[in-house]
């Protein structure tokens, strides 16, 4: 009988990243748990389980107010309020269950469920900076209360994995698997790149960068607008054939249209709002470049940057920065600046715009390294061996925990 394995994605569940896990479906038995509302989901391949997430049941009645408070408490006390009432109930007789997203209070929900049900436990780790969700008491004393019951971090980067050994975590129960895109969905097409020229308005000499993401200060895209005042100003340069595209919706869009306006670049820079995810592959084929020049915070930095996979997929050349864990996916397939540096950026940036050979040969880069590193059949064997490892383990218990060098202020169950 195949072991029975639950994902647990929440209200976070994207068809496209079913592609990783459909070459274990004669190994394991996988049920995704999502919550309800979400996209169509018909041509999964695989159960997926709608049940309502707190979030889901209490933003219509408080117009958008919880998933506000959700961010507060993200913010403020480290963990974020997404919830599945009854879950016991869905995830009894299952071997395995895999959470997405360790930063939830969804996650400590299964977390307390794993004694009591008798299933391995194992989470999805992003946060690539060691310690940074411990200033807060009350959601450190979450976060190790998880790590004390995982028996699996499933890393998605090598600085996610290096956060994880500084915070005390042996080494046996870090699994690096990593990530996928679509290779087949996300690809070069050039009848999708002249169609979306050809609905925005553009010729096809013009030479375009796509930025696409959260419209905020920590995606760099008022650095993004500051590098294109020079380029425009740029002598060597066409004005009139260099285009900026900004796909996404965020809480910096006012500021930016006003930085646009008074820098007077409205000929130059346009604001497309939020593209519907159907059409996220077809979006990757219209630019020449791909920028999203991150910048790190205090507390967060790059944790993967699953747009410049994608970017990367359709032979799209990549201009971003030495910011968390970029350097990691984009390796030499494109140029990457100091962060929240306008000029290093300008300086990247024109330099692939006069040289269209250099711009072809990263986009074969990127191309080749999402075929080698990030496609679904690589990624889907990283899970396997992890699931299959974990699966083998013996029962997890406190004195295998206590041979890591987790803090030792846990709170007991």
């Amino acid at each position: 009988m195949r072991p029975k394995i639950a994902v647990v994605r929440g209200h976070a569940f994207s068809n496209d990243e079913v592609q990783q896990y459909r070459q274990l479906k004669d190994e394991f038995d996988i049920t995704f748990f999502a919550s309800t509302g979400i996209r169509d989901h018909s041509d999964v391949g695989f159960p997926v389980v709608e049940i309502p997430c707190l979030d889901r049941l209490l933003n219509p009645v408080t117009f958008g107010a919880f998933s506000k408070l959700s961010g507060l408490s993200n913010n403020h006390i480290g963990f974020d309020l997404e919830f599945i009432p009854g879950l016991k109930r869905h995830l009894r007789g299952f071997d395995l269950v895999h959470s997405v997203d360790y930063n939830s209070f969804l996650t400590f929900q299964i977390a307390r469920l794993k004694k009591r049900l008798g299933f391995k436990f194992v989470a999805t780790h992003w946060e690539n900076i060691p310690f940074a969700r411990d200033r807060h008491p009350i959601g450190r004393r979450m976060k190790y209360a998880i790590y004390e019951k995982l028996d699996g971090f499933f890393a998605m980067s090598e600085r996610a994995r290096a956060s994880l050994l500084l915070e005390g975590v042996g080494e046996r129960r870090i699994f690096m698997t990593g990530h996928s895109v679509d290779n087949v969905k996300f690809t070069r097409d050039e009848a999708a790149r002249k169609d979306w020229r050809e609905k925005l308005g553009l010729r096809p000499d013009d030479i375009v960068i796509l930025f696409v993401g959260r419209v905020r200060g920590s995606k760099g895209v008022f650095e993004l607008i500051y590098a294109a005042k020079r380029l425009v100003n740029d002598s060597a340069i066409d004005r009139m054939r260099l285009k900026i595209l900004i796909a996404g919706k965020g809480p910096s869009e006012k500021e930016v249209d006003k930085k646009i306006r008074l820098l007077g670049l409205q000929s130059n820079i346009s604001r497309l709002g939020a593209v519907p995810h159907e059409d996220i592959h077809l979006l990757h084929n219209l630019p020449d470049i791909f920028c999203v020049p991150s910048i790190p915070r205090k507390y967060w930095q790059e944790q993967l940057g699953l747009v410049f996979l994608e970017a990367m997929s359709c032979g799209v050349p990549v201009v971003s920065t030495l910011s968390g864990s970029i350097p990691e996916v984009v390796g030499d397939a494109g140029v990457l600046v100091q962060p929240n540096d306008h000029l290093s950026l300008y300086d990247a940036l024109k330099g692939l715009i006069l040289r269209r050979d250099e711009r072809m040969e990263y986009g074969r880069k990127g191309r080749q390294r999402v075929e080698l590193l990030f496609n679904p059949g690589e990624i889907g064997e990283k899970l396997r061996r992890s699931y299959a490892t974990v699966l083998e383990m013996r029962t997890h218990c406190t004195a295998e925990v206590a041979s890591d060098n987790l803090p030792k202020d846990l709170p007991n169950e």
